[in-house]
């Protein structure tokens, strides 16, 4: 897995159609949607068998529909300025029953070339859903069989159902916000801001982006729920790009998420965050490489956010626990220790803000139709639960609310809001002796302090190394003196179980870092709700590095 705490990753690749005025309000669009989903999924049910093998016993319909405006600007000049509609399908077909069907791991993790309309044309969108379902079902069957191959061989044991009964079923239908933003405005406010990098010859590339996103989800299973949500979110986006004196690439950003307009930033807010990318930049032209180190560190609530979603968050989506080759670090572990006592990790969607910051990984239902909750994954240091789907594991056989996907591939057990809880918290001064003492116990030249952090990722397989790694950008040397130098050109390491028990002690600077996630399921809104903590040991190691020359002319005045 992948993840960024930053809104800059996509790989899903959409056609976007430029839509006229249609005729139809919202509700009458989900009416003619519900209904072809209906009809083609009771057809289906009754109707759709081959040979021996009896008609599915479960259908899932999910139809998506984006609506997304996006304005780039680069140094004070208009780049694009774009709006588009599409609508994308998601078809899941479950043949066998409960307790032996056909669901295996990545079988939706190559999509079909998808005719879904546009227009609100019930025969059109009856057969894209009844293509896509026929496709599905017969990749069904042969799973069914493959996976019956294996259990009858031995190679793999099966005694574990493999779904679950879910939630009483229920039709809820939310309301449907507008999007609302006037794209003239965002286009004079991106030149605006952009405009700001014209007074820093030393950046190469910079630019601004405003974008807004709303996702009507239109689900429907046949259990008998009926789910039309919204997802309404709106981002800017600042990034930089430069060189240092011997051709080192350095880049930098600042990320907003929001999820209404009445919390846009001003211009000014935002030219002030250009302004500080600007200074940032030119101090990391002139910071030293760092050496490779292991010694006590503090991680800014941006890097301990990495830290619990690398280390912790993925070793809990339990639908790996069900996978052959899944390293399965927590599996055997629930009632015991894993975090010091003084740590508690809570997982709930349904919070919507956090001291008045919009949380990206907020939502009500998941995309199973379950409602989401509140899970205590691990209480004062000890592991109580994982993130569950419909998809039971060793000692879970219900849903907690957490199967997820980018609305294209197969949704599996994923985080949405984490937060990390402390029963040990120091100010920032106290907490920065406590490093020193730590440095000066340990008889090391300085500390660390990871102020900045753009990305990290971890691999889960037992087939792989279970490690994880964060790629810091703003990294510090804290001296015994309490002097502080910035340095560049590393990334911190480490396996998680002992990782995570270095921590001695967090901050009292409780922050949101919402972004984006990639797993199997896709990309996906998460947040992470974090302090800054202090862990007694980390390991840098050097950092991969591109060598560029530097432009031989100097830019041209803008």
């Amino acid at each position: 897995m992948r993840s960024s705490q930053f809104l800059k990753v996509t790989v899903l690749v959409f056609c976007f159609f430029v839509r006229p005025a249609a005729a139809e309000t919202v509700d009458e669009a989900s009416a003619i949607i519900f209904k072809a989903m209906e009809e083609e999924m009771a057809r289906s049910r009754e109707a759709l068998k081959v040979d021996v093998f009896e008609p599915p016993y479960f259908i899932h319909y999910q139809v998506r529909h984006h609506h997304r405006v996006s304005v780039l600007a680069s140094f004070g000049s208009l780049i694009d300025s774009s709006k588009g509609e599409n609508r994308t399908l998601f078809v899941d077909v479950r043949v066998g029953d409960k307790s032996f069907d056909s669901s295996v791991p990545g079988s939706h993790q190559y999509g079909t070339q998808q005719m879904v309309p546009l227009d609100n044309d019930y025969d059109a969108l009856r057969r894209a859903l009844w293509q896509e379902t026929d496709l599905r079902y017969k990749q069904a069957i042969m799973n069914y069989l493959k996976k019956k191959g294996r259990y009858i061989s031995g190679v793999e044991a099966h005694d574990i159902d493999d779904f679950s009964a879910g939630d009483p079923v229920g039709v809820r239908i939310e309301e449907v916000p507008e999007i609302g933003v006037d794209v003239d405005l965002w286009e004079e406010q991106a030149r605006q801001i952009s405009a700001v990098f014209k007074q820093a010859p030393e950046i190469e590339k910079s630019r601004v982006k405003l974008n807004a996103d709303r996702i009507i989800r239109h689900y429907m299973d046949s259990d008998g729920n009926k789910i039309r949500s919204t997802i309404l979110r709106y981002g800017v986006s600042l990034e930089a790009w430069t060189k240092t004196e011997s051709g080192a690439p350095i880049h930098d950003q600042e990320t907003i998420t929001l999820s209404g307009l009445k919390q846009f930033p001003s211009v000014e807010e935002l030219t002030g965050k250009a302004d500080r990318l600007i200074r940032g930049l030119k101090e990391l032209k002139k910071a030293a490489r760092a050496e490779p180190y292991v010694g006590p560190a503090i991680f800014s609530p941006d890097a301990s956010a990495i830290l619990f979603h690398e280390a912790i968050g993925h070793r809990l989506e339990a639908d790996r626990l069900r996978q052959a080759t899944d390293g399965k670090t927590f599996m055997k572990k629930v009632g015991k220790r894993i975090l010091p006592p003084f740590l508690t990790v809570v997982d709930n969607p349904l919070l919507k803000n956090y001291n008045e910051t919009d949380l990206a990984g907020h939502y009500l239902f998941d995309d199973e139709g379950q409602k989401s909750q509140k899970v205590v994954l691990i209480d004062q240091g000890v592991l109580k639960s994982f993130l569950l789907s419909r998809t039971p594991v060793s000692g879970f056989s219900r849903s907690n609310g957490h199967a997820r996907s980018d609305g294209t591939k197969l949704p599996m057990s994923r985080m949405g809001n984490i937060l990390v809880q402390s029963d040990k918290r120091l100010s920032p001064d106290a907490l920065k002796q406590s490093l020193i003492d730590e440095v000066k116990r340990q008889k090391k030249p300085y500390g660390l302090f990871v102020k900045k952090i753009l990305s990290g990722e971890t691999q889960t397989e037992a087939a792989n190394f279970q490690v994880f790694k964060g790629k810091p950008i703003y990294i510090y040397k804290v001296y015994p003196d309490g002097r502080e130098e910035l340095v560049r050109g590393v990334e911190f390491v480490g396996t998680p179980l002992s990782m995570i028990s270095k921590v001695i002690a967090t901050g009292r600077d409780d922050r949101v870092i919402n972004g984006f996630c990639g797993a199997e399921s896709g990309f996906i809104p998460v947040t992470s709700v974090t302090p800054s903590v202090l862990l007694s040991e980390v390991e840098l190691q050097a950092a991969s590095q591109t060598r560029l020359r530097p432009p031989i002319l100097t830019p041209p005045p803008l």
